[in-house]
């Protein structure tokens, strides 16, 4: 990579270059490195903390040597519009693969080469109009040298009809945008669809069973092998046949990419889904006809010279704002499809937690569950807090009434007495001062949580979207943000227990704990939970707490299965705490009657959509508890 690439500095003619680029921006960048023959792939590339290499010897391979004023304008370019900065660069990255995966039903395609590769495209397509742009506002008259260096690097029409489709939708679009007469950087016509490899799908959909090899089966299971084969053979060739078969248009999708260049221009990531809606399914059909398998990168884009070259992997503040953009959540959808249902309210950014920890597979897996989580989960946290202890009554000074005989003297107001005649007549003239209650003002006090999750093989795992860490995040989160406490317990067979022993207010703790994964049976510590909450803890330093357990409906351990010994436990303990419930994955609603007879509320998480509504209704039962 470029670090291990030793360059020098610009020479005079070349800096004279680079000045006109930086003026034309109107930015300040460090001054590139000039290379000789670095084996990079492309002529230029760019890297964060901004830095530019440029390839002397590669640049003069395309024949674009006479144009450095425009690689180094569109290498600056890199850093001023698209992708700007890492965050820019890993959220360009995340929408690309968003839109990968909701064109590839296959998998056909690598994801996170395949996303680079079009999120690169993505930019240099707004970088490249927008500095043929400039460059035509400095010189009316000329052609723009961004347009001249294109032409120069498409005169091989050969090269690009082999490039694919991809490449031609790109190359038209890139006319459409310079107002250029149809031919000047690509063919003039259309790329056909791939009739043969249709026709050859519909062929492998007649499949005999008898010629399906299955020798090494046990003879008895084999008639059952080769239907079972036949079959998946079926289905493989019919799938084939509905991509291959897709409608697309690559003259009416040129059309669209260019008005997504316009209007998107200078908002990168709001237009990168519609970017890789485009071009993803033409790279899918691509894979398919050659045989590539889902580790081969797409050879259907040539590429336009220049490259990003890899970072570092993102930071967990970097993921949690680029899991935290609400332009993720918008729905991959092609752009020349009319939305049936504009408001999406499916969720948060709608990509799942496997395939996000696989798009970030170098960063920190914990990490990346906390800012996918947190994301998922943002819209419905609010701060959660309960009613205060109502303080000792007061009064304030109401009327005067007669003081009579036998009220208490000490009640009786001299001043006032005296006040309505120097002369006191017990009865008559004496007077008391009545007192009025004081509705004191209701206070809010920060919610003490405790909460222990289910980590056992028969709940989802955190890493494939659990909605029982949905659930707890959102608590959690809302606790903290609340003022309040947690402590998190993560538990599962006899022995699997995880979890801090103090309640803490630090929230990667707490996602740690929560996101802690045993996947062994279903045991539930009540030994740990009677010594938690001993008989004389109640009203222990005035705190009160909130116990919350996360679990499924192997969750009959809690109320002594297996445990005969600790029957009564959770009985007890709820006669301890504030509140007590139970969220389980239940969908036999066998929990029911346990928890009704110990005391226990229970909400239900059917699936990752529920678990909003559920943890809403616990915040309002916490919220509105009185101590």
């Amino acid at each position: 990579m470029a670090a291990d690439v030793t360059g020098r500095p610009p020479d005079d003619a070349e800096r004279l270059e680079w000045v006109r680029a930086l003026d034309l921006w109107g930015v300040q960048v460090h001054v590139p490195e000039m290379v000789r023959d670095a084996r990079m792939g492309a002529f230029a590339w760019f890297s964060f903390p901004p830095s530019v290499h440029v390839d002397l010897d590669e640049l003069a391979r395309q024949g674009a040597q006479g144009h450095l004023f425009s690689v180094f304008a569109h290498e600056i370019g890199h850093h001023v519009l698209s992708p700007s900065t890492r965050v820019g660069s890993f959220t360009l990255l995340h929408q690309m693969a968003r839109a990968i995966t909701a064109s590839d039903p296959r998998r056909s395609l690598p994801v996170a080469s395949t996303a680079a590769l079009l999120s690169n495209l993505w930019s240099d397509m707004l970088i490249n109009e927008r500095v043929a742009r400039m460059q035509r506002r400095v010189d009316p008259v000329g052609e723009p040298d961004m347009i001249a260096m294109w032409r120069t690097l498409t005169r091989d029409r050969e090269g690009a009809r082999a490039s694919g489709s991809a490449w031609w939708v790109i190359l038209r679009a890139y006319e459409m945008l310079w107002s250029l007469p149809s031919g000047s950087l690509c063919a003039r016509e259309v790329p056909e669809g791939p009739a043969a490899a249709v026709e050859a799908a519909r062929r492998r959909q007649d499949v005999d069973p008898d010629a399906i090899d299955v020798s090494s089966v046990r003879e008895r299971d084999r008639d059952k092998a080769r239907a079972h084969h036949a079959a998946a053979l079926r289905v493989r060739a019919v799938e084939d046949e509905l991509i291959l078969g897709q409608a697309v248009r690559p003259d009416v999708d040129a059309g669209l990419l260019a008005d997504a260049v316009r209007t998107f221009g200078a908002d990168p990531v709001s237009g990168a889904l519609s970017f890789g809606m485009i071009l993803a399914p033409y790279l899918v059909i691509e894979a398919i006809v050659s045989g590539a398998t889902s580790g081969t990168p797409p050879g259907g884009l040539a590429g336009g010279g220049c490259i990003e070259e890899p970072g570092e992997v993102p930071t967990a503040a970097e993921l949690a704002e680029v899991l935290g953009d609400p332009r993720l959540s918008e729905p991959p959808v092609h752009p020349a499809m009319e939305s049936v249902d504009a408001e999406d309210d499916s969720g948060a950014q709608s990509y799942g937690v496997a395939e996000t920890l696989a798009l970030f597979s170098g960063a920190d897996p914990l990490a990346v569950l906390l800012a996918w989580y947190e994301s998922e989960a943002r819209r419905w946290i609010r701060p959660l807090t309960q009613r205060g202890r109502p303080p000792a009554a007061n009064a304030i000074p109401g009327p005067l009434a007669v003081w009579e005989l036998g009220d208490d003297l000490t009640d009786l107001d001299w001043s006032a007495s005296l006040a309505a005649s120097p002369t006191v007549v017990p009865g008559v003239t004496t007077r008391r001062r009545t007192e009025l209650p004081d509705e004191p003002a209701e206070t809010r006090d920060w919610v003490a949580l405790d909460l222990y999750v289910d980590s056992s093989g028969s709940m989802v795992r955190p890493s494939r979207g659990s909605p029982a860490v949905l659930a707890g995040t959102i608590l959690t989160l809302s606790v903290l943000k609340g003022g309040g406490r947690v402590r998190v317990t993560s538990w599962s067979g006899p022995g699997q227990v995880a979890g801090g022993s103090v309640f803490t207010r630090d929230r990667l703790e707490v996602m740690r704990q929560l996101t802690t994964f045993f996947g062994g049976g279903t045991t539930f510590p009540l030994d740990l939970l009677a010594a938690r909450y001993p008989p004389e803890d109640r009203g222990r330093s005035g705190e009160r707490r909130h116990l919350v357990v996360l679990s499924d409906d192997g969750l009959s351990s809690f109320f002594g299965t297996g445990q005969e010994a600790y029957a009564g436990v959770a009985a007890r303990v709820r006669r301890v705490v504030d509140t007590a419930t139970l969220l389980v994955e239940d969908r036999s609603r066998s929990m029911a009657l346990p928890a009704a007879e110990a005391g226990y509320d229970v909400g239900y998480l059917d699936d990752m959509a529920s678990a909003p509504r559920v943890c809403a209704d616990l915040a309002a039962r916490i919220a509105g508890h009185h101590g």
